[in-house]
């Protein structure tokens, strides 16, 4: 029975925390985040101040813990995807990306956006570029450092213009008809590397 209650807990939990961030992304895409207040955000989202400060010390813890978990949650579909996997098809990864924005829509329209938080989305490059530098280095071992600098940052800025583009345009196609643009863009970059010992 205790863990019934703790499930339905859990998801309670979890709906007040998207209706709260929902409400925050919509705030921030109208306003910088300094000037938003808590009595908006729970007036937006249809919860009392108290329960905002169940989950939130203020704005910008709120803010730091989104972006964590959406960090965190991009993390763990890039390990869904090692090296080989990524190399034969980046296709079902750029996939899930594609997917996982479509999900969290508004949150990421936000973000791209003119109230953006700059700083977090140039974490997020960085987090993917990484990734995207040693599966490079491992799949075209004979090619000049730059080159792998150069295509993980095409690969990566694309990807996010390519996002900024799809949400400006209301996701007028499908996360997997995106993914498809952006793979065939991301296999000229590989053929460059291909072509460029």
């Amino acid at each position: 029975m205790e863990t019934g209650t703790r499930k339905k807990d859990d998801r309670r939990v979890r709906r007040t925390k998207k209706l709260l961030k929902d409400a925050l992304a919509e705030l921030l895409l109208q306003k910088n985040l300094n000037e938003i207040t808590i009595k908006e955000i729970v007036e937006l989202a249809d919860i009392n101040r108290g329960t905002f400060y169940l989950h939130y010390r203020d704005i910008y813890d709120m803010m730091t813990q989104i972006e964590a978990e959406m960090l965190r949650e991009l993390e763990e579909i890039a390990d869904r995807f090692p090296y080989p996997k990524l190399i034969d098809s980046p296709k079902p990864y750029i996939c899930e990306v594609f997917q996982y924005v479509s999900e969290n829509q508004q949150f990421c329209r936000m973000l791209l956006g003119p109230y953006g938080d700059m700083a977090f989305v140039e974490k997020l490059k960085k987090l993917v570029e990484k990734r995207c530098f040693s599966s490079l280095m491992e799949a075209f071992p004979k090619n000049a450092q730059i080159n792998y600098q150069y295509f993980a940052t095409y690969a990566v800025s694309g990807c996010l213009g390519l996002i900024q583009v799809w949400l400006e345009n209301g996701m007028e196609i499908s996360a997997q008809e995106i993914s498809d643009v952006a793979e065939r863009l991301i296999q000229n970059g590989m053929d460059f590397l291909a072509h460029s010992v």
